[in-house]
């Protein structure tokens, strides 16, 4: 954010602040107490570092500017990390209200065994794809899981009201995994890295599903 006037540029979340407390000048000094503004900066720098993984846009040319930061291993690491367990808590979750039905219950550590191994499999994956961009697709893989797991959480919190029948969590579940393969498929084609990621993601979660109704049914 500069300042033509007075020449002053400020960055981050301080012009973050600078922005929303225009006008509300009581707004800026509790955001920069330091028991609120040392984890706030530390979203902040979580969000900015993961913003373009977050998004799945399209690469920016080489010959255009661009405001976008370079990879932080430390963030990225995070993000794939928190991500993972979001989508295990909500699949743990999930998930029971299927295999119940079915007869058979998963032990709590499946699922987060799942998300994690599927970073480990595709990590292997890219890395020997296109180690280049190993990074970049474990970010945007670990954000196509998240958005899986948000769009899960309408039929977790309806349930708490009302009793749902089975095949709807089923249903509903194969609706998800299919708007997930379409955003992965649309991410990969950004990233220009073809079919290979996708394939290999779904073997992953099928070879997966074949082993755990071996092993629990």
């Amino acid at each position: 954010l500069h300042d033509t006037v007075t020449g002053e540029t400020i960055y981050g979340l301080d012009s973050m602040i600078h922005i929303f407390s225009q006008g509300k000048s009581w707004i800026s000094k509790p955001l920069h107490f330091p028991l609120i503004y040392a984890p706030l900066k530390q979203l902040y720098k979580f969000i900015t570092y993961n913003r373009k993984v977050i998004v799945g846009g399209k690469r920016t040319p080489v010959n255009e500017r661009t405001c976008e930061p370079d990879v932080n291993y430390f963030y990225r690491t995070l993000f794939i990390f928190f991500t993972a367990v979001f989508t295990g808590l909500v699949l743990n979750n999930y998930t029971y209200h299927i295999t119940d039905y079915f007869g058979f219950q998963t032990p709590w550590y499946v699922e987060y065994m799942i998300c994690f191994g599927q970073v480990v499999w595709q990590g292997v994956m890219i890395t020997l794809w296109s180690r280049k961009n190993s990074w970049d697709y474990l970010g945007n893989m670990s954000a196509v899981s998240a958005l899986g797991g948000i769009l899960l959480l309408p039929i977790l919190l309806l349930q708490q009201f009302i009793e749902l029948h089975p095949y709807l969590y089923i249903g509903y579940f194969m609706l998800v995994v299919g708007v997930m393969l379409l955003e992965h498929i649309r991410r990969c084609r950004n990233m220009h890295l073809g079919w290979i990621p996708t394939v290999s993601w779904l073997t992953f979660r099928n070879v997966v599903l074949g082993i755990i109704i071996l092993l629990f049914s």
